[in-house]
């Protein structure tokens, strides 16, 4: 809106305003006066600008994006912690509270008998299954403590475009008196939920089934379906959870849908096939893991554009999803993870 009001622009018009008779040339003492002025309000302009991109919240941020969006009933997700098994010494008991330690990460033991690592967001979800944990507490008889599977992952604090796009369903009333967006929203409110699909009147009138994957997009655990269960309706048709009098939800879990890729490709000089295959299977596995519960065709053109962009790449031929050359429809609950990828040279 205010682009044309450069520092140029201002000393025109302020030297438009000294008679002529006066000396105007750069660098004599009028425009020595007048530049100083000139150049802070040529600044004041550019904060201006940015002031009203603030204002609104197809283009604020960070914190004034959080005070839009809380004029409307909302809140930025916090970052939530992982919570993993973990498997202890036979007959040892292990109270709550205990610290333990590992990977410059500590878990507390829960009430559950479950560790929640200390550290909120995605670093807490590192590939730790089976590995030792270093007790902080003296505890008589323990000789194995070890960390089992990741029941619930952490996830990161909530980005702007998806607090924007909540924004936006809040605003417009998309999620209201208990609609299919709203069970949605119910469902991704709860810590470590990724996305939900919501089925209505699934198996009968009254009834509503959400399915549910985790904060990594993988398919959820018994322990993030029963909290989802909980939150949305703890007592069926009871009206004591999010669902209204009467409902009875169903909370399951999103399944995998194993894909694999095959190609031949003709390498760029000074790359090799192992170069190209990881590269490919890169890209890939960034596509499957955004378009889960988005999208629930894995279209063969989307493969051939990322082998086609690939830099490793210089050229390649038949491409096969699943064994065959054409699209693959997912079922509406599953979603896609990579399985076999092979890679060959085309002769």
């Amino acid at each position: 809106m205010f682009e044309n009001q450069t520092f140029e622009e201002i000393m025109e018009r302020m030297l438009e305003r000294v008679s002529d008779e006066i000396d105007k040339r750069e660098n004599s003492v009028i425009w020595n006066a007048l530049a100083p002025a000139a150049a802070e309000l040529a600044l004041s302009y550019i904060w201006l600008d940015q002031v009203l991109n603030l204002v609104y919240a197809d283009t604020a941020e960070g914190e004034y994006l959080d005070r839009r969006a809380a004029e409307a009933g909302l809140e930025r997700y916090q970052a939530s912690k992982a919570i993993w098994s973990a498997a202890f010494t036979d007959g040892v008991s292990v109270p709550p509270g205990t610290r333990f330690f590992l990977e410059d990460l500590y878990f507390t033991m829960l009430e559950d008998g479950k560790l929640e690592c200390e550290t909120a967001g995605t670093k807490g979800n590192a590939n730790l299954s089976g590995r030792p944990l270093l007790p902080l507490d003296t505890i008589p008889g323990l000789e194995k403590a070890v960390v089992g599977s990741l029941e619930i992952p952490g996830r990161d604090e909530e980005t702007d475009e998806s607090l924007y796009e909540r924004y936006l369903i809040r605003v417009r009333r998309e999620a209201v008196s208990a609609n299919q967006m709203h069970y949605k929203q119910w469902a991704e409110e709860v810590d470590g939920v990724g996305k939900a699909k919501v089925f209505p009147l699934w198996n009968g009138e009254g009834t509503v089934k959400v399915v549910i994957t985790n904060a990594k997009m993988e398919p959820a655990s018994d322990a993030l379906i029963e909290r989802v269960k909980q939150y949305i309706d703890p007592d069926p048709g009871k009206g004591e959870g999010m669902a209204p009098i009467g409902a009875y939800t169903a909370v399951e879990s999103a399944v995998w849908k194993d894909v694999s890729i095959s190609a031949k490709i003709i390498p760029e000089s000074g790359r090799t096939i192992d170069e190209a295959k990881q590269e490919i299977v890169e890209k890939i596995t960034a596509l499957f893991k955004e378009m889960a519960f988005k999208e629930s065709v894995i279209r063969l053109s989307q493969i051939n554009n990322m082998i086609y962009e690939s830099s490793s790449v210089s050229d390649y031929s038949e491409v096969f999803i699943n064994g065959e050359a054409k699209n693959l429809q997912l079922i509406e609950t599953e979603i896609p993870k990579l399985g076999q990828v092979t890679i060959i040279e085309q002769d």
